[in-house]
């Protein structure tokens, strides 16, 4: 059976102040420092933790910016890289298609080249035509009256006389018509071609009104006077031509001899006569060099302004007109400086060889035209000769045959 403890109200305070007593006297001021030292400490803890956290992000962001920077600066570097690698391709691919252009273009005016390649046919072509122009060579004349002066056998000098006078009615001039005007020989003054039966300029530049200018490709009634013209300077009759009877004696035959002599020296004076007016001629060959040629603007430019009426009218030339129209469409044209100033490298090379290659052909021509001069000064010299030395030598000849017979 237990006993209950009762306590007296005196002795449990007395408890309590003992217990009181024996207790520190800073006891609850030290746990309010424990506390508030947590408290900082998680404080700073968690304030470093927000810090480092943010650092790290900002650390982070910084990285991330920097890598982006670097790929940036990179790819720009890596794009102006290829940039300049693809402009200098294209900068070798320009020059190259720039060379090879130069190099291999054809220029506007190689049409007009063709020319150079047909100047000796053009050239054949009318040394050919030469040999029908001589008396009895076919060659075509408009004109019966020329035509039968010209290609019959000569006649007494008078009857030729007479013959070149009937003739010249078709082509009286202003100082005839004021000496005999009215007369059968010069009824009338030509409005055509005054004088063209005597002026020298029916070969060279054709015959026509008074002033007119020269031109280079002569029609079939121009072809007829410079022939006419021909035949009363050069081939004017000195005695007939003997018939078959007359022919066969002694006589006869020396005479034929000296007619042949006297022929053979005419021939070598009217040559450049007959060149001329061959040369004058339109020329077939010319057509299809000119068809080729005016398809260059420059030297189509040039054809229309200087090619003669006859050339436009029949689409041909002649020799002489070609030549001068292959020489003046670079020198005397304007338009050919354009071709030149679109010529580069080999283009202008080749140009100036095709130049060159023209001056030696027209050097060429110049050579053969001195050599036929050489020929025929070589006749006049042998010409004096026989004037100086044909009357000595027959006095020394008859001399010493009359002293054979006074042996």
């Amino acid at each position: 059976m237990k006993k209950n403890i009762v306590m007296k109200p005196l002795a449990a305070a007395a408890l309590i102040s003992g217990l009181v007593a024996s207790t520190p006297a800073f006891a609850i001021c030290d746990g309010c420092v424990a506390g508030a030292v947590n408290t900082a400490s998680s404080t700073i803890t968690s304030a470093i933790s927000a810090m480092n956290t943010s650092v790290n992000t900002l650390l982070y962001n910084l990285g991330v910016a920097v890598n982006e920077n670097g790929s940036k600066t990179a790819n720009t570097i890596e794009a102006a890289a290829r940039a300049q690698r693809e402009n200098d391709v294209n900068m070798e691919m320009n020059r190259r298609f720039e060379d090879a252009r130069q190099r291999y273009q054809v220029p506007d005016n190689i049409c007009s080249e063709s020319g150079s390649g047909g100047a000796v046919e053009v050239g054949a072509t009318a040394s050919a035509a030469k040999g029908g122009i001589r008396p009895g060579g076919g060659g075509s004349i408009s004109n019966s009256a020329i035509e039968r002066a010209i290609n019959s056998p000569a006649p007494a000098p008078e009857i030729d006389a007479a013959r070149a006078a009937k003739i010249h009615a078709k082509y009286c001039d202003s100082d005839d018509y004021s000496a005999y005007g009215g007369a059968r020989a010069c009824p009338s003054v030509s409005s055509n071609m005054p004088g063209a039966d005597k002026r020298i300029d029916s070969v060279l530049s054709g015959a026509g009104p008074n002033g007119k200018s020269a031109e280079l490709t002569f029609s079939q009634a121009q072809i007829d006077a410079a022939r006419m013209y021909t035949q009363n300077s050069i081939r004017r009759s000195i005695g007939p031509q003997l018939r078959k009877g007359e022919a066969d004696t002694v006589a006869g035959a020396q005479y034929v001899g000296l007619m042949n002599q006297y022929n053979s020296i005419i021939s070598a004076a009217a040559e450049p006569q007959d060149q001329f007016i061959a040369d004058s001629q339109p020329n077939l060959v010319t057509k299809d060099l000119l068809t080729d040629a005016l398809q260059a603007p420059s030297a189509s430019s040039y054809y229309k302004q200087v090619a003669s009426s006859q050339a436009k009218a029949t689409g041909m030339m002649s020799a002489r007109e070609f030549e001068a129209f292959e020489v003046g469409r670079r020198y005397a044209n304007t338009a050919y400086q354009t071709d030149l100033q679109a010529m580069s490298n080999d283009n202008l090379v080749r140009e100036q060889i095709r130049v060159l290659s023209l001056n030696n052909w027209l050097l060429l021509n110049m050579k053969n035209e001195m050599r036929k001069g050489n020929v025929i000064n070589g006749q006049i010299l042998a010409s004096l000769a026989r004037q100086e030395y044909e009357p000595i030598l027959t006095q020394k000849y008859r001399a010493i045959s009359g002293r054979m017979g006074g042996q």
